[in-house]
């Protein structure tokens, strides 16, 4: 593959994955605004979170199986323009029931993005440098941070909450034009015929929960996406009640992490190629769960943004090198279906601690739920210790063609 394809191939997938992101993460510091626009609790304001996550989870598995057969191309453009609607759609959203079934249309389309970039990004670039393609891919969720959270609280408190999501939406569409015409077509399997697809995908999913290493990575994923998300969904309630922190500022927290993140994201990627996917992944939940434990025990102040922004750098250290890590575990002809399920049991774990972290934080405030994520965090690291290997290059096939050659 030469520069330029590939430069293409992760601008791309880059702008696909920012969209996804943006949209979940911004929700956080409107939750506040959405709140008290429709009268509801903490727990029931939650619940968008939950009916996202559910919509993303089920999404990855259709959109991971089928792209398999054939191609991510089809499947990352419609989920893109369907993107575009719902939130363009959600501008007249005027009672939560309303927001509540948006919401989980847009979280169908995130989680077939998800799924197909990932796996795409997996397909194409070699293990031995796919810890940094990765990690500048997923960079997007921390160019979030530093872009679409700030503006859209700044937005949504100087103007309205509703009006963030029209823009979101033409960005959606700008978004699938671009991939229509840049994004190359892809067709990774051929071989089975339509009728025995699914036969195909059953057994393929067996075998995931057959083995250790696999079963693992699966279960792994549950606990790192929802270690970070059940953090970051509450921080908003929680400084704006308990320091009278205005929107605006929350998006100022954002948009510093996301600095460190955007540095991080890469860098992680980079020197996990170096020193092993393994163990840069391990420290770096290692960094988390430990400053996580921190956020609730400091007050508003400097102290607390050098903490959050630990919280981001060691969130972004372990992005490209976990990613790596598992799609190097299954042949490239069921990756799709792979990381669909990883997506899956990433959603659920979004759900589980979005719910959780609720219940927590209106019975025993943001401490408890700094103490979930924590521990979330640090099964993360048993997992890679005890179930996961560095593969041995040697032994892996390794993709290394131009994307479209297959």
């Amino acid at each position: 593959m030469n520069n330029r394809t590939s430069f293409s191939l992760i601008a791309n997938l880059f702008l696909l994955l920012f969209l996804g992101v943006v949209d979940n993460q911004m929700i956080s510091p409107l939750l506040p605004l959405i709140q008290k626009s429709f009268g509801v609790d903490v727990t029931t304001v939650g619940a968008l979170v939950v009916a996202y996550s559910i919509a993303a989870a089920c999404s990855a598995l259709l959109s991971g199986a089928l792209s398999d057969h054939y191609g991510r191309k089809a499947f990352l453009v419609s989920a893109a323009i369907g993107f575009a609607v719902f939130s363009l759609l959600t501008h007249w959203a005027y009672s939560f029931a309303v927001l509540l079934v948006l919401r989980f249309l847009v979280g169908l389309c995130a989680g077939t993005i998800s799924t197909c970039t990932i796996a795409l990004a997996s397909d194409t670039f070699p293990y031995e440098i796919r810890g940094r393609a990765i990690g500048t891919i997923s960079s997007a969720y921390f160019a979030a941070l530093i872009l679409g959270v700030p503006i859209g609280s700044l937005a949504a408190d100087r103007f309205e909450w509703r009006t963030i999501f029209p823009a979101l939406a033409l960005v959606a569409l700008l978004i699938a034009v671009t991939n229509a015409i840049f994004l190359p077509p892809r067709k990774i399997q051929a071989k089975a015929a339509d009728s025995d697809l699914l036969r195909t995908r059953l057994k393929s999913f067996m075998r995931f929960f057959s083995k250790s290493d696999l079963l693992a990575s699966v279960v792994m994923a549950f606990f790192v996406s929802g270690g970070i998300v059940g953090l970051i969904t509450y921080i908003g309630v929680w400084l704006n009640t308990a320091y009278q922190i205005p929107i605006r500022w929350v998006g100022i927290i954002f948009l510093l992490s996301g600095v460190v993140s955007l540095v991080g994201a890469p860098l992680g990627g980079v020197l996990s190629d170096r020193w092993g996917k393994r163990r840069v992944s391990m420290i770096s939940c290692v960094l988390l769960a430990v400053a996580i434990l921190l956020i609730p025990m400091l007050h508003w102040g400097v102290a607390l943004f050098a903490v959050f922004g630990l919280v981001s750098l060691g969130a972004a250290f372990r992005q490209g090198p976990i990613t790596a890590l598992i799609t190097e575990l299954v042949d490239e002809k069921e990756r799709g279906a792979f990381v669909a399920l990883r997506n899956i049991s990433s959603q659920l774990g979004i759900a589980s601690a979005a719910f959780l972290g609720g219940i927590l934080y209106q019975t025993w405030g943001y401490t408890a739920v700094a103490i979930l994520c924590s521990g979330f965090t640090l099964v993360v690291v048993w997992l890679l210790a005890q179930f996961i290997q560095e593969p041995h290059l040697e032994h892996h096939s390794v993709v290394s063609g131009p994307v479209g050659s297959r």
